[in-house]
């Protein structure tokens, strides 16, 4: 959410109180996957060979995450089916009071598996999927079969009463040839909506300024924006008309990478700390407090696009 003027000088007052109030963790709990997306815009924030967080770790800051007043915790990755005490990591959130979300590929999401996900109380599943064709999107992931079961799992969170959004990164080809319209349509097929991500210099995306949609592909997916139907990145964009939001440099989200570093971004791990040394308010008041969040005033696609703020970001990594 991006609140107000008079909405914001109130959570200003309340996070004297609660520094993380209404915002949300992503929480990558493993870097682990079994796709090979050439796209991937997932970076290897960790330190090689950091290992992943426990299930106590992870427990214990959700704690604190709570106590501080953070509304919701998104479990990331890598692939975080891959780690079989999830749906009691999702459990413990929700006995907390936070919020559960899920981003994964599908890959492991069968009947089973939704159901111990909907009993465990998630709040929402985003499920990733590139493009229309079947054939297209596994060859994509490297993984035969895989659109199948991520359908498939979408229909069975959705029939199991948990909401759906199909995550899809809308790149310049695929708005312009109207395969980004098809996936609204699938998406609404599946019970679902459409989660828009754009192209972003991240990942193994990095050294790719070209794939950064221009001013014609934007207006192209702002016209696919439609309230309860297809936003962009997050909910409350679900217009032409609505700002695009960046929740991190906004303040609204905190990303933990798998080994406990908190960074800005998950596509853009600087690291200013780690839970397992310090703990997660003193981390975040640090980050937070940095230039590169005083200094932002808005941004029309994700920063990591433009110029002048990518420089800002890179010169945290030196």
């Amino acid at each position: 959410m991006k609140p107000g003027r008079t909405a914001r000088a109130l959570v200003s007052v309340l996070r004297l109180f609660k520094p993380l109030y209404g915002a949300a963790i992503m929480l990558s709990v493993t870097n682990r996957c079994q796709c090979s997306c050439a796209r991937c815009a997932v970076s290897a924030g960790d330190k090689q060979g950091a290992p992943e967080l426990s299930a106590e770790e992870i427990l214990k800051l959700l704690k604190e995450a709570a106590a501080l007043g953070a509304r919701e915790i998104s479990f990331f990755g890598g692939e975080p089916l891959l780690r079989p005490e999830l749906p009691d990591l999702i459990a413990g959130a929700r006995a907390l009071g936070l919020r559960a979300a899920l981003t994964t590929n599908g890959l492991l999401l069968d009947n089973n598996m939704a159901r111990r996900l909907a009993e465990a109380g998630l709040s929402v599943a985003g499920i990733s999927l590139d493009d229309p064709s079947p054939e297209v999107h596994d060859a994509g992931r490297g993984v035969p079969g895989l659109w199948d079961k991520a359908c498939a799992g979408a229909r069975a969170l959705v029939k199991l009463g948990v909401p759906v959004d199909i995550s899809f990164c809308a790149d310049r080809a695929r708005l312009r040839d109207g395969r980004a319209a098809q996936m609204k349509k699938l998406a609404e097929s599946l019970g679902a909506r459409l989660r828009i991500l754009s192209p972003m210099r991240a990942g193994r995306w990095t050294e790719n300024p070209g794939e950064a949609l221009g001013p014609e592909e934007i207006r192209i997916l702002r016209s696919l924006l439609e309230p309860g139907k297809a936003h962009w990145v997050i909910s409350p964009v679900d217009n032409a008309d609505a700002d695009y939001v960046c929740s991190s440099l906004d303040r609204w989200k905190v990303d933990v990478t798998a080994g406990g570093d908190v960074v800005p971004c998950t596509y853009f791990p600087a690291p200013f700390g780690n839970i397992r040394n310090e703990g997660l308010g003193k981390i975040v008041k640090r980050m937070w407090s940095a230039p590169l969040y005083r200094e932002h005033s808005g941004c029309g696609d994700c920063p990591l696009n433009d110029p002048a703020l990518r420089a800002r970001w890179e010169a945290l990594l030196k």
